[in-house]
């Protein structure tokens, strides 16, 4: 069963307040763990070249330089059904000794939330070494038009006037990050044809650009830095992001695009009044998990504090690092990061969703999806 506390704006505000650099009050040093001469594996549970596979790999020479005893770290990727595949890998095969480390994404972390039957793991009991947000970017093909429609409501407006089967959305799993994104969508009355069984945002994105997918999501750093041909070119235009939250609680504009309306605005615009209810706060608690949690890395049940006193000092040092700081920009953005125990409430919130907020997901996974979830 959920924890059945609320997710409201109020709890998003705390815990973005809670995304710091550093744990307050935590030891700056721990001196008991060593990996001299160690391997250590951070499992990726995509393919390689997607989001995740870009942030660890980014992140391991880093780890490499900071974890005492200077260990080879090595990306292992095992991808399949919105990450469950390789999570349940992990879960199965981990070294409880901290040489093995788990990435994850909005995708693992949703089917988990919504009690994929498949799910063999449980995140509660995982501890959290670095927690990442990063916004959500909702894009479309050119030829769709939207961009000759001036402002956002217009915009809405010409995605409506397509019948459902002309627009063509992607996806890993009816569970994984697309299901945020196809409630948005649907919110806005923007229904879409969906094709499910795909490995990653890399291969998502190449379908989007042959022509196979017209309507298409990303991270907002990935948008910006992956995308730049197809941006330039016209083909992908950008319809609206997920925005962030504020520190008074309420939804502002992804700092990666300014200039692009939130989901929130969109809605607002084309009806005429700001979204609520059930709906709207199963929409939130999907938001939660793309954008507060979007990446983070977590060590399996059973590793020593030793341990993870290790990974959160070498994850200080690594954010604190020049070299870092310097190229951080494209996989880390002006979001701010949790590191350490900060990083457990803000999942556990994120993996709550309220009865009523489940209940509208259930009806609405079994009306558009054929997927029925479990209690």
């Amino acid at each position: 069963m959920f924890d059945t506390s609320i997710i409201k704006r109020r709890h998003l505000g705390v815990a973005t307040a809670a995304l710091a650099l550093a744990v307050v009050g935590a030891p700056v040093v721990h001196a008991a763990a060593d990996f001299s001469g160690e391997r250590v594996t951070i499992l990726v549970p995509f393919n390689e070249g997607g989001g995740t596979d870009s942030y660890v790999r980014f992140l391991a020479p880093f780890y490499e330089k900071h974890l005492p005893g200077n260990p080879k770290v090595l990306v292992l990727n095992k991808s399949g059904a919105g990450g469950i595949l390789g999570a349940n890998y992990f879960e199965q095969k981990a070294k409880r000794d901290g040489t093995w480390i788990l990435g994850l994404s909005t995708s693992t972390l949703s089917n988990y939330a919504l009690k994929d039957p498949r799910v063999k793991f449980d995140l509660g009991k995982y501890s959290t070494v670095l927690l990442s947000p990063r916004g959500t970017m909702q894009y479309v093909r050119g030829e769709l038009g939207v961009q000759d429609h001036g402002d956002i409501a217009g915009k809405i407006k010409r995605m409506r006037s397509y019948d459902k089967d002309k627009l063509v959305f992607g996806g890993k799993t009816p569970t994984s990050m697309g299901l945020g994104l196809r409630v948005g969508l649907s919110l806005l009355d923007i229904e879409v044809k969906s094709v499910w069984g795909m490995k990653g945002n890399g291969p998502m994105a190449l379908a989007f650009e042959r022509g196979e997918f017209n309507v298409n999501f990303d991270n907002s750093l990935s948008f910006k830095n992956n995308r730049k041909t197809m941006i330039a070119e016209g083909t992908a235009v950008p319809l609206y992001t997920f925005g962030v939250i504020q520190d008074d609680g309420t939804f502002g504009r992804d700092p990666t695009y300014p200039d692009v309306p939130t989901f929130v605005e969109a809605y607002t615009a084309v009806n005429g009044k700001a979204p609520s209810g059930d709906a709207f706060a199963a929409w939130e608690a999907l938001f939660h998990m793309s954008v507060t949690m979007s990446k983070s890395l977590v060590l399996p049940p059973g590793t020593s504090q030793d341990a993870i006193d290790a990974w959160v000092d070498a994850t200080k040092a690594i954010l604190a690092d020049p070299e870092f700081m310097k190229n951080r920009g494209k996989i880390f953005g002006e979001y701010p990061q949790s590191i350490g125990a900060a990083g457990g409430p803000i999942r556990d919130k994120v993996t709550n969703i309220t009865p009523a907020a489940r209940a509208w997901l259930a009806t609405y996974l079994k009306s558009r999806h054929d997927v029925t979830l479990t209690k």
